[in-house]
């Protein structure tokens, strides 16, 4: 019979007392928090807590025990979060080679602890958070969302390779908050600590959904960020943003992807077609240089600035992840079109100046943007769609994407243009 460590029970009661303090603080997310199956594990493969994506709460006994009820009350809170945002599940919606665990569970802890800041809620002795702030200098802030600030920060990683596995290493919370099974999680057929299936957590998630919607029927008590998400996962919408992200990926992938013969430059063969006595000439194979992207923001008065920094923060966020070290070309349309403003960093959108006010023609700055000495490849229009459009397509750039901020014109938007509405 194995030794039975004397700290297991006292430390099994203050998590439970824990539990019960952060009930009282967000009742509504009870079905989440008293659904985490408890399992004590080594402080040396848990230092603190974690939990993994069958919803079960690893923990150190020597930690809990050394600190008090109200602070492990957040902690709980914070790993519960994990689960209640699906983090796991939403990174797993990315192509395998666009997965970094460790700077998703970054982000998402962000994301998280910002809730918990706002709400004021106390932390432990041995865990300092981490936050937007210590990431100020990558370009995010507390107005994104996990995805976008994942993007810039992924961006960053590009142009700071000898910093960057340095700089993300502070966040651990288990599978749960990234999807990477660690050694210490337990199998999901475990006899005394199976793994909860997704039914379940759908059912749990749904639970908190409804709280935390009924809760929020008073005004200023639930935090607007758990509001909005409960509201988005009880009316499921396609989101704009993953709909704007694989809109633009696929077009980075389709010109990224082409290849084609110049003769420009002689091909690696051509020694060796010298050497058997031939004058033919051999191209050599060319691949593209990365993708320009230009987008014509609609200034006419309609779209509040804020709302323009937002959109706009989302494209540069997507095509600086995909690496375009060029930045995006942004040209300002109402009625005509201004000169354009070239961006590299998603920090630096609060410098755009936004001109216009006027009348509303987007065809003025499509034909901006195509006119210009470097030609772009992709063209995103953000704009209510108010506007009349140009009858066919122009030759010079094969992908077009307009953003509506309305469904109203929805029907008016050319066919040859793919449409992303975010109304």
């Amino acid at each position: 019979m194995g030794i039975v460590n004397p700290n297991s029970e006292p430390a099994r009661l203050r998590i439970m007392a824990a539990r019960i303090i952060a009930q009282m603080r967000w009742p509504y997310i009870s079905s989440v928090l008293f659904n985490l199956r408890l399992v004590e594990t080594d402080k040396r493969q848990v230092p603190t807590m974690a939990v993994d994506a069958g919803w079960r709460l690893y923990y150190s006994t020597e930690f809990v025990l050394g600190e008090d009820p109200e602070s492990l009350a957040t902690v709980l809170i914070h790993e519960s979060m994990h689960c209640l945002m699906a983090h796991n599940e939403r990174l797993a919606s990315y192509p395998e080679d666009e997965r970094h665990p460790q700077i998703w569970n970054i982000c998402g802890d962000c994301a998280i602890n910002q809730l918990l800041d706002d709400a004021n809620m106390p932390w432990t002795n041995s865990v300092t958070p981490v936050r937007y702030s210590d990431f100020e200098d990558v370009g995010i802030d507390r107005g994104m969302i996990t995805e976008t600030a994942y993007a810039t920060m992924l961006a960053w990683t590009q142009d700071h390779k000898n910093r960057a596995d340095k700089r993300f290493q502070r966040s651990n919370c288990g599978s749960a908050a990234d999807g990477a099974a660690r050694e210490y999680e337990l199998i999901g057929s475990h006899d005394v600590f199976p793994a909860m299936n997704r039914e379940q957590q759908m059912g749990s998630r749904d639970r908190v959904a409804v709280a935390i919607v009924k809760a929020g029927s008073e005004p200023g008590s639930v935090p607007s960020g758990l509001l909005r998400w409960a509201e988005a996962h009880l009316d499921p919408q396609i989101d704009w943003r993953k709909q704007l992200g694989v809109s633009l990926r696929r077009a980075v992938a389709d010109i990224a992807g082409r290849k084609d013969y110049s003769y420009m430059r002689p091909s690696r063969r051509q020694h060796a077609m010298n050497q058997a006595g031939s004058n033919v000439l051999l191209p050599s194979l060319r691949q593209p240089a990365p993708p320009n992207v230009s987008v014509v923001v609609d200034t006419s008065g309609s779209i509040s600035n804020d709302e323009l920094r937002k959109f706009l923060a989302e494209v540069s966020g997507i095509v600086r992840a995909v690496g375009f070290s060029s930045g995006v070309k942004i040209i300002c349309c109402d009625a005509e079109a201004y000169p354009a403003q070239i961006f590299k960093n998603p920090n630096k959108l609060n410098e755009l100046e936004l001109l216009g006010g006027g009348g509303t023609d987007m065809r003025e700055g499509i034909s901006a943007a195509i006119a210009a000495r470097q030609k772009p490849d992709v063209v995103v229009v953000i704009t209510d769609g108010y506007t009349p459009w140009p009858d066919t397509k122009p030759r010079q750039c094969d992908h077009f994407i307009t953003v509506l901020t309305s469904a109203d014109q929805l029907a008016q938007v050319p066919d040859w243009m793919k449409t992303i509405v975010i109304d």
